[in-house]
């Protein structure tokens, strides 16, 4: 078969807007996906009734069929070799199976091309509608820390138990992960103080918000700075999510159904500090996220492989310990909707031996709202 190519739009979570163009060269007439295989169209037929996924033409379900076929061997393959490898979690199929990795990291994920110069701060910071204060005294004095760093934290915490964290939402193919991980820890401080859990508007960041990049990326702590000297957020109902950078309706600025106080960075980067921040409530974190097994995972505690290149941003809503073998584990949101992974959700591995920034970074960049 001749070889074709597709132009995917890199819609990145971070911070910038590319183009990259994933070849899908289907090998043979002899190759993957011939009528021989009946047994995978079968499974490809189920899966895409499942997800309720259809494509425009002949020829693209063809290459579709291809690439899922590959992604379930991947994800047989991995799953019969987990345990010699040390994984302590399975791959499975989700929404994205029909992807290859190439093409679902250009969707979803984006490095950041230099170092972000508010990154070096070395310690906590507080920002305040008065503006940003060292975590040890002045205005930072009078607002909440729910933590005491020096006691530690509660050996398992699940946001998810105490009715503080919405359904999963599916940011689309749109680069607004860091407004999904915002309004999450937004939602999830409100209804900790108040008892009622209002699902607020990422569209309204996407729009709105002038420190971050709408479609195009952007960074949590910045999302909950404008939120701040905006006054607040309105609800997900009164300014809907669409998936498209759009023109901001000022009208709706003003519609604050939650107001938070500031902000704070958890910058000191250890999972220590992460977990007593987490103990409070949900905390926003960015993590690298990408690779087969990130795409494909479904259950258990992931473990690896990622590094330290931030490229997502999620939500940690609370840690815990499995019963036996796979040890302590973050509990995190994401926003590829609940067709991925554990419902929406991923594990992952905490406390991990010499990497005081966690898993994939995990502790590198947390941020929460205060009220």
């Amino acid at each position: 078969m001749a070889a074709s190519s597709v132009s995917i739009r890199f819609l990145p979570c971070v911070l910038l807007l590319v183009v990259v163009v994933v070849s899908l060269d289907g090998g043979s007439a002899g190759d993957l996906g011939n009528k021989g295989d009946g047994g995978m169209m079968e499974r490809f037929q189920r899966w895409k009734a499942e997800y309720n996924k259809s494509y425009a033409t002949a020829e693209e379900e063809r290459r579709r069929f291809q690439v899922y076929t590959r992604n379930v061997r991947y994800i047989e393959d991995t799953n019969g070799e987990a345990e010699a490898a040390g994984l302590t979690y399975e791959l499975g199929e989700t929404a994205y199976t029909d992807l290859t990795n190439q093409e679902f990291m250009a969707m979803y994920t984006a490095q950041l091309p230099l170092p972000l110069p508010d990154d070096e701060d070395d310690v906590a910071m507080i920002t305040t509608r008065a503006g940003p204060v060292d975590a040890t005294g002045g205005a930072a004095s009078q607002l909440p820390v729910y933590v005491n760093l020096s006691t530690g934290a509660p050996a398992s915490v699940d946001w998810r138990t105490s009715g503080a964290v919405t359904a999963v939402k599916n940011q689309g193919r749109c680069g607004s992960c860091w407004a999904f991980s915002t309004v999450a820890v937004v939602e999830g401080i409100q209804q900790i103080r108040t008892g009622k859990l209002v699902s607020l508007s990422e569209q309204e960041l996407v729009d709105c918000d002038t420190l971050d990049h709408g479609c195009d990326g952007g960074i949590s702590y910045r999302a909950l700075q404008w939120i701040t000297s905006n006054g607040g957020i309105t609800t997900r109902d009164d300014y809907p999510y669409t998936g498209e950078t759009g023109t901001c309706d000022r009208s709706k600025l003003s519609h604050n159904a939650v107001t938070i106080a500031g902000f704070r960075r958890v910058a000191t980067r250890s999972e220590a500090s992460l977990a007593n921040a987490v103990a409070g409530q949900p905390v926003a974190v960015s993590i690298e996220a990408g690779g087969d097994n990130f795409q494909h995972y479904k259950k258990g505690v992931y473990n690896g492989p990622c590094g330290t290149k931030l490229n997502h941003g999620v939500t940690v809503v609370g840690y815990g310990q499995e019963p036996a073998g796979a040890g302590r584990y973050w509990i995190v949101k994401n926003s590829w909707g609940d067709g991925w992974g554990d419902h929406g959700y991923i594990k992952m591995r905490k406390d991990v031996a010499g990497k005081p920034e966690g898993l994939c970074g995990i502790a590198i960049r947390p941020s929460y709202p205060l009220m």
